[in-house]
């Protein structure tokens, strides 16, 4: 059955809007160029300058890393995170950085003194980050899919979550930072009465300041889905989406390494079309270091640095 043109005009209006707010939205993002708000995951152990180079050539707009704060008192660590900021700056590639604990912020779950000082402790970890690599810096990200409980480790995401984000949000409200914040990257897109959704309605209405976007990991979704989980956040929390994460492993049982790349184009296609204004893709080379087949084979490269399909796809269409 053909829609009736009064839904036609709703859904042409509701795009208009989509796209006009997605505009406005990449300015937000000062650090990357119209054309280049694609940008690809790499991990801080073994990023090179050669590394930065190709992903530049390849088109990519920016790279994300990670950064954990538990780990910030070594001085190997933090001679990590320097070397991966300086092979970024080689190649001129800005960075999205994406901060949180490996561990969890509390010794007694639920006692919201010790959250609260958590929070306090982790702003002012991320506050001297940026306070060392601004220059460089796309976003800053808060925190890694906390609606899982394995980068959650605090756990009772329900009850813990909010009163912690609190903190680090009025404290980050207070400091001087230049570069946006996006939060929260989560593995599922917020939705009508999910966890995320509930978290969010609580810390943007209280700290309206704090976020500049809302970042989430659209695997397995469609692009209708990917629309319209814009369209859910721009209408309650009046901030556009984006996307810190995504990729796809080329296993056999996926098709292997050529359904990899076509997925990996289509994607592409897609983002570009819904005016996403910023997009991460997962990851740059495979990671021997993953704990099964499929977290060890989502390289657009081979852990070596071999070319894949999936790497020329990317390069044959992000400039597009």
């Amino acid at each position: 059955m053909n829609s009736s043109p009064f839904k036609r005009l709703a859904v042409s209006t509701l795009l208009m809007l989509t796209a006009a707010s997605q505009a406005h939205a990449s300015e937000l993002f000062p650090a990357l160029a119209a054309s280049k708000t694609i940008g690809v995951q790499v991990k801080i152990q073994n990023f090179t300058a050669t590394d930065a180079r190709q992903i530049k050539e390849t088109g990519f707009g920016f790279v994300r890393f990670g950064v954990w704060t538990n780990n910030l008192g070594g001085s190997g660590y933090q001679k990590q995170i320097s070397d991966a900021f300086a092979a970024a700056k080689s190649a001129q590639l800005p960075v999205l950085m994406t901060v949180r604990s490996t561990k969890a912020l509390t010794t007694i779950s639920g006692n919201t003194g010790e959250l609260t000082a958590a929070g306090e402790q982790f702003a002012d970890s991320v506050f001297a980050l940026e306070q060392s690599y601004s220059p460089q810096l796309v976003a800053i990200e808060i925190w890694n899919e906390p609606d899982l409980e394995k980068y959650w480790p605090t756990r009772d995401f329900d009850k813990t979550f909010v009163p912690f984000m609190s903190a680090v949000c009025q404290s980050l409200e207070q400091k001087a930072l230049t570069t946006p914040l996006i939060g929260f990257g989560f593995a599922k897109a917020p939705s009508a009465g999910s966890a995320a959704t509930t978290a969010l309605h609580k810390l943007v209405s209280d700290y309206p300041k704090c976020l500049s976007a809302i970042a989430y990991h659209p695997y397995g979704m469609s692009a209708a889905q990917i629309e319209n989980a814009q369209a859910f956040i721009q209408r309650n929390f009046h901030l556009p989406g984006v996307i810190s994460e995504w990729g796809v492993p080329s296993l056999s049982s996926n098709g292997g390494i050529q359904a990899q790349a076509s997925k990996i184009g289509a994607f592409i296609t897609d983002v570009k079309k819904l005016n996403i204004p910023l997009t991460s893709l997962y990851e740059w080379k495979n990671s021997d270091s993953g704990g099964n087949d499929r977290e060890r084979n989502f390289g657009l490269l081979t852990s070596e640095g071999q070319s894949k399909p999936a790497g020329t796809a990317a390069r044959a269409l992000i400039d597009q």
